[in-house]
């Protein structure tokens, strides 16, 4: 079941005392412990590996010519430490953010996984996927969605494993942060191939205008640890979208016929 019950009085607060604050989005599940992403041992009764998934929340994006969006960012990063190959269908990775209200499929998927929809996580090896959703006014606004889920699957050796991820707003501002493994502390856009979903147009190239950040300190938790990046990392092409040198471009692959 969504869990949506986050209460609106912490925001209905601070619009009255007219003061501005920054929104993060936490998992409040188990397998997230109060850190900022979540971790699932895959599959569950005999672990071959991992995976985590976190939120970075919603992203400014110029999404066509002329044409800038407020998406929502989700990250899965799946972790195969056994002998089979493992599978990601980014169409799979769906969010719910109204319990009437119908699944979204992501608007786009950057990724170092390759050309998608489909994608491998051979033995041996992680791969990073970052979900962009396009959620329908006025709840794409951080002040509108109080929390969200993630239904998120990964196929390993053909066995589907798939699990419900629940997101809750927090209100915060940036500080310190938690450790993160080095593969889900990445920046946004950093991935060489980009799908894109059906309604938002192949061929152009997506520019994400909000500057990266984790998560943001929120009120609910402990003392931090770490410290903030405050630059790309070393060898990156930067924080804003740019391609890699050797990524060969960002067209992806156009969406597959029956998905739209």
């Amino acid at each position: 079941m969504l869990r949506l019950g986050f209460a609106t009085s912490v925001f209905a607060a601070v619009a009255a005392a007219g003061c501005a604050h920054e929104y993060a989005y936490r998992p409040v599940d188990a397998a997230g412990a109060g850190a900022p992403a979540s971790r699932y041992p895959i599959p569950p009764e005999a672990p071959r590996g991992e995976v985590y998934v976190t939120s970075f929340g919603f992203t400014q994006m110029d999404v066509a010519e002329g044409r800038t969006s407020q998406l929502m960012h989700a990250r899965v990063v799946a972790v195969n430490n056994g002998r089979d190959s493992w599978t990601v269908d980014g169409r799979a990775q769906q969010l719910m953010y109204a319990p009437a209200a119908a699944p979204l499929i992501p608007a786009y998927v950057n990724t170092d996984a390759g050309t998608g929809p489909v994608y491998a996580v051979p033995p041996a090896s992680h791969r990073v996927f970052d979900m962009y959703y396009a959620v329908p006014e006025p709840m794409n606004q951080a002040q509108q969605l109080g929390a969200f889920e993630l239904s998120w699957r990964v196929d390993v050796a053909g066995r589907p494993v798939a699990e419900r991820t629940p997101f809750q707003r927090f209100e915060g501002s940036a500080g310190g942060y938690d450790p993160y493994p080095p593969y889900v502390y990445v920046g946004l856009g950093w991935g060489p191939g980009w799908w894109y979903g059906p309604f938002f147009p192949y061929g152009y190239r997506p520019i994400i205008r909000t500057y990266y950040y984790p998560p943001s300190r929120v009120r609910s938790y402990g003392a931090w640890q770490g410290t903030p990046r405050t630059a790309p990392p070393a060898g990156s092409s930067g924080w804003r979208g740019s391609p890699p040198p050797s990524s060969g471009g960002w067209r992806g692959s156009p969406p597959l016929s029956g998905t739209r």
